[in-house]
């Protein structure tokens, strides 16, 4: 955090592509000449992961080996940024205050000289973390100082000193990497237990013991004869049983919750956990495969990048006849084909109380959505009393913000510049440290091919009795050092040259971003609702209400309202004149209610969409308005009533409460247009869409285009 009193300036506007593009040297002599006039200007970074903190070195303790390293140096301590419990694989966008820090370099004029950190490892360990960071801050004329080796990148022999460290952090976190999985993957290979969650019916024994913890069903067979203890396995075995005798789920749950068995955190049993237990591949099929979820990190070609997937045979806790008995039992006729309504935002709604609203179902009039809160969890569960919403208005909005989003080009570009400029690195000159480098490794190929020459002729002059094979042996021991050189150069290059090609695929970026605006313009205006359904699952819309929500019936849909509706009608305003044409067609008296205020009463409730039981007592009973009304529409009186006053004024229909909502979405160009590519081919019966599965999207932090988070 910044100092409050030594709060840095924030006036100026961001680095031009100007500022960029200075070299080195330009601005290592624009800080040279400051150095000359007045103190240096430093903050320090500091950075600890969570192992760090457990082991008790917090960003105090770090901080006084910067604070003493800048005293001795006479600099000028202006502030602190910190992030704690963060990865040095992060690069500085995803880490708060390092990039607070980058957003302050950038400042015009700025406000410090130089960062100083402990050691490399703060920066980052891996390349992309390291390097990107320290070539803007020499781009801005920001100095990086390291307090462990007391050096920093004002020097070619900093620099290099810099780059050296850095290579040394990356192998020393991918050796470690590779120790560790590799471990793991010889374990697993074994049947033993690589860690993680325990799956549920089994435990770990012999647990710490190196090479020897394994899984084991979580029963009484190493128990006591007078254990009580109500085990995992117990359950799956009694809930199975309970099953395949009732064939209801919920009473499954119910007779498991009386006998007192609890989930592993001590909650009650509910329809959908107790079916998911029972019913696992891991229970069913008495295996676990390691690394085979799709969380696992995969190479280009799909394949694990620390090792293959591999079974773990676990011992059964189901006969194979219990199982074929529990899959008979769980067997269900042939779905019909679906005629409820189409719920373009099921489950993408948040609740108020943490849930999200589902289809209200199709027993009702209108379409609704509920609150999965109203359901049970488990049996005597409590419920919450979330109201339930009007589906068309929530739908109808949601549907026009993502209209608006995806045919604006501009608001598209804005999103793809901020995640191109912060991702891809587009402030640094890559072409110069290209350049740079290519230099370099010209210089040191040339240095290897001389001493090789050299040192060949040498070997050979002091003694002639000498082999080919000690000569080459003699040769290789001195240019070793300088190879190892040579291939760090090679290697940073190759590293570069990748981030060069990544910063180059904006212009690709932008071109999907037109073309899934004209998709936008061309498509989604007439979408039918099964196509709105699918789009908001690929954008994994969510949905929340702001302010009063849109309240669905409890009972039925108003009939009254909907006459009007369906005959696209207005709601007639009853006047002395209006009654005279209607007076004529009455034929009937009450002593308690007179006709016209019976029908101004029915007016009155359409007009202002009141409630029947809310209608004012003025007009009268709200059971006789509602009685005379279904007595007149079945009669069609009601219809003659309506002709008689159709040229007297009138208003609409009270509109649809519009609730304001915010939308928050992914955007990922390219899954949109490829699935819009999909639903054009499968429009042809025999084109190769209509049989061909939807690919795999990429794993998170692997996409070739932004995945932008909008709200």
């Amino acid at each position: 955090m910044i100092d409050p009193g030594r709060a840095l300036p924030r006036w100026g506007w961001p680095v031009s592509g100007a500022d960029v593009s200075k070299n080195l040297a330009g601005s290592i002599e624009t800080a040279r000449k400051r150095a000359t006039t007045s103190k240096l200007r430093a903050v320090d970074y500091l950075r600890v992961s969570t192992e760090e903190q457990v082991k008790g070195y917090g960003i105090a303790y770090t901080g006084k080996r910067t604070k003493k390293h800048m005293g001795n140096k006479g600099w000028e301590h202006v502030g602190t940024y910190a992030d704690e419990g963060f990865s040095g694989s992060l690069e500085a966008h995803e880490r708060p205050d390092l990039n607070r820090l980058m957003q302050d370099a950038r400042h015009i004029p700025r406000p410090f000289d130089v960062v100083c950190v402990p050691e490399e490892r703060a920066i980052g360990r891996a390349g992309r973390a390291f390097w990107p960071w320290v070539w803007e801050l020499e781009d801005l004329g920001v100095f990086v100082a390291i307090v462990k080796g007391d050096y920093d990148n004002t020097t070619a022999e900093g620099r290099s000193r810099m780059r050296k460290a850095a290579d040394r952090a990356e192998d020393e976190r991918e050796t470690i990497r590779e120790r560790t999985q590799g471990g793991i993957q010889e374990k697993a290979e074994e049947g033993g237990y690589v860690g993680g969650k325990v799956p549920f019916g089994y435990r770990v024994i012999d647990k710490g013991v190196k090479g020897e913890s394994r899984l084991v069903i979580d029963d009484c067979a190493d128990c006591h004869p007078s254990c009580v203890t109500r085990h995992e396995a117990d359950f799956l075995c009694a809930g199975r049983k309970y099953f395949v005798e009732l064939r209801d789920w919920n009473e499954v749950a119910t007779r498991c919750n009386a006998d007192g068995y609890r989930k592993r955190n001590g909650e009650l049993w509910g329809y959908h956990s107790a079916r998911q237990q029972i019913l696992s591949d891991i229970i069913l099929e008495a295996r676990q495969v390691f690394r085979g979820s799709r969380y696992v990190q995969r190479d280009a070609d799909g394949n694990p990048v620390y090792g293959e997937s591999v079974i773990i045979k676990l011992d059964p806790i189901f006969t194979p006849e219990e199982i074929k008995e529990l899959r008979k039992a769980n067997e269900k006729p042939p779905r019909k084909p679906s005629t409820s309504r189409i719920y373009t935002l099921s489950g993408q709604i948040l609740s108020p109380c943490g849930k999200r609203y589902i289809g209200g179902g199709k027993g009702r009039r209108e379409k609704q959505y509920r609150c999965q809160g109203r359901t049970a969890e488990y049996a005597g569960a409590p419920t919450c009393d979330c109201v339930y919403l009007r589906a068309e208005p929530v739908e109808e909005e949601a549907w026009k913000k993502v209209k608006r989003l995806l045919g604006n080009f501009d608001q598209l570009k804005a999103m793809a510049d901020d995640w191109i400029g912060v991702r891809a690195g587009s402030r640094i000159n890559f072409a110069e440290r290209i350049a740079e480098l290519d230099k370099q490794i010209s210089t040191q190929t040339k240095a290897v091919n001389v001493t090789i020459s050299m040192t060949a002729k040498q070997v050979a002059l002091e003694n002639e009795d000498i082999s080919e094979e000690e000569v080459e042996k003699r040769v290789s021991e001195v240019v070793a050092p300088l190879q190892q050189e040579l291939a760090k150069l090679q290697k940073d290059r190759a590293d570069i040259a990748s981030w060069q090609e990544e910063s180059d695929a904006a212009g690709e970026r932008i071109t999907q971003l037109i073309n899934l605006v004209e998709m936008a313009n061309r498509r989604l205006l007439n979408m039918p609702l099964e196509k709105q359904r699918e789009l908001m699952v690929l954008l994994e819309a969510e949905v929340t209400i702001i302010g009063d929500p849109p309240q669905g019936r409890k009972g039925q849909p108003c009939a009254l309202a909907a006459w009007f509706s369906e005959r696209d009608l207005e709601v007639p305003v009853m006047t002395d004149e209006g009654w005279s044409r209607v007076a004529p067609l009455v034929d009937w008296k009450s002593r308690n209610l007179a006709p016209r205020t019976v029908l101004a009463g029915i007016l009155y409730k359409v007009r202002t969409d009141t409630p029947w039981k809310n209608i004012p007592s003025l007009f009268g009973s709200p059971a006789t308005l509602q009685t005379y009304w279904t007595r007149w529409r079945k009669s069609g009186f009601w219809e003659q009533v309506m002709e008689a006053l159709a040229h007297e004024r009138s208003t609409p229909l009270p509109a649809p409460q519009l609730p304001q909502i915010k939308l928050r979405c992914l955007i990922e160009p390219e899954a949109l247009l490829e699935s819009e590519c999909r639903s054009s081919e499968s429009a042809a019966p025999d084109s190769p869409a209509a049989h061909r599965r939807r690919p795999r999207r990429s794993p998170p932090g692997r996409s070739p285009i932004p995945r932008c988070w909008r709200s």
